[in-house]
C-alpha cells in the first residue's frame, strides 16, 4: 500500500508496453489489490477453520483463529483505507456496488431471456456478473457473520449459519473459477495481481472503461475523474 493521496497510485500511462510487446494498460493500484487480496485470504481462513473447529468447538487455538480471521477482515480494510490509496479504494467500490444503464439493459434483456448470451462489450471497469457475484458475495459474508454470533449465542445450536457458510464457499467458489479457469475472464486476474490488462482483451469485454482511459490520457486529465 501506499500513503499516497494522489488521484492514481502506482499505475503506469496505458501506452507503455512490457518487453513481451503486448499493450497493457492499468487497472487497479496496490491499494486495491491489497483489499481484495487480504479479503479472499481471511475469508478462505474463516470457512477453512470453521470446517476444522466443527459444530462442537467452544473454545481453543482453532476458535481463537476463526473469530480473528473474522475480525482481520474489517481490519486490513480499514487499514487500507487509512494507510492507502482511500480515493482509489472509494472509488473502485463505488464501481463495483453500483449498477448504471448497461447493468439495467443487461437484466432486463436477461429477465426476457435468461438464457441469451448478452451482446454487449461495451461495459464499464465491471460488468453486471461482477457486480451481481460482488453483492452476493458481500451478502452471504454478512449471513456468515451474523449467523455465526447468533450460533455462538446458542451454544452452536442453529443451521443457518451452515447453510450461509455453504453459501459463502460457493460464491467463493465461483470467483476462484471465474478468474481462474474460465477462459474468458481468467485474463482479467493478471490486473488483480499485477495491476494491468492486455489491451486487446480490455478493448474486448470493457471497452467503455477503456475508450474513457484513452480519453483521459489524450487530454492529458486524470482517469480518476470518469464516471466509468
Amino acid at each position: 500500500m501506499s500513503a499516497t493521496r494522489g488521484p492514481v497510485l502506482d499505475r503506469r500511462s496505458s501506452s507503455e508496453n512490457p518487453t513481451d510487446g503486448e499493450s497493457w494498460t492499468p487497472r487497479f493500484g496496490r491499494t486495491e489489490r491489497f483489499a481484495h487480496w487480504w479479503t479472499v485470504a481471511m475469508v478462505t481462513l474463516a470457512l477453512l477453520t470453521g470446517l476444522g473447529m466443527g459444530d462442537e468447538s467452544r473454545s481453543g487455538p482453532m476458535l481463537v483463529a476463526h473469530v480473528g480471521s473474522v475480525v482481520l477482515i474489517g481490519a486490513g480494510l480499514v487499514a487500507a483505507f487509512v494507510v492507502g490509496d482511500r480515493d482509489a479504494l472509494l472509488r473502485s467500490g463505488r464501481r463495483l456496488f453500483t449498477p448504471d444503464r448497461r447493468d439495467i439493459a443487461w437484466l432486463r434483456e436477461h429477465a426476457r431471456n435468461p438464457l441469451a448470451a448478452s451482446s454487449r462489450h461495451d461495459w464499464g471497469m465491471f460488468n453486471t456478473g461482477q457486480k451481481l457475484l460482488a453483492w452476493m458475495l458481500t451478502a452471504s459474508m454478512a449471513a456468515v457473520i451474523g449467523t455465526g454470533i447468533q450460533s455462538w449465542s446458542a451454544g452452536g445450536e442453529g443451521g443457518l449459519h451452515g447453510a450461509a457458510v455453504v453459501l459463502c464457499a460457493a460464491l467463493l467458489g465461483a470467483h476462484i473459477f471465474m478468474a481462474v479457469v474460465n477462459p474468458s475472464t481468467r485474463p482479467a486476474l493478471h490486473g488483480m495481481v499485477f495491476g494491468r490488462v492486455r489491451r486487446s482483451w480490455a478493448a474486448k469485454h470493457h471497452s467503455a472503461w477503456l475508450a474513457a482511459i484513452d480519453r483521459a490520457d489524450s487530454k492529458g486529465t486524470n482517469f480518476d475523474r470518469s464516471e466509468h
